[in-house]
């Protein structure tokens, strides 16, 4: 069984909280230019699929037809 004593507060023996370290400017900044990579990444994944489906699509429905022909042609 796990020993559980409860949320670890940091605090200075005389009472004041510990502030935990602000990022720097260039953290703040390397997080922007990585949530816009992953921003356009995400964008032409999306417009990707946008167009392949419906492309899929057609080309599923024109394959089923040609075998339906085929097999008909057979029996």
């Amino acid at each position: 069984m796990a020993n559980s004593n409860g949320p670890v507060i940091d605090m200075t023996p005389d009472g004041a909280f510990i502030e935990p370290p602000k990022p720097t400017l260039g953290t703040i900044l390397m997080r922007l230019v990585a949530f816009a990579v992953f921003l356009c990444i995400g964008a032409v994944v999306f417009w990707t699929a946008l167009f392949v489906i419906p492309i899929l699509i057609v080309l599923g429905i024109v394959g089923f037809f040609l075998a339906q022909m085929r097999f008909r042609r057979i029996l």
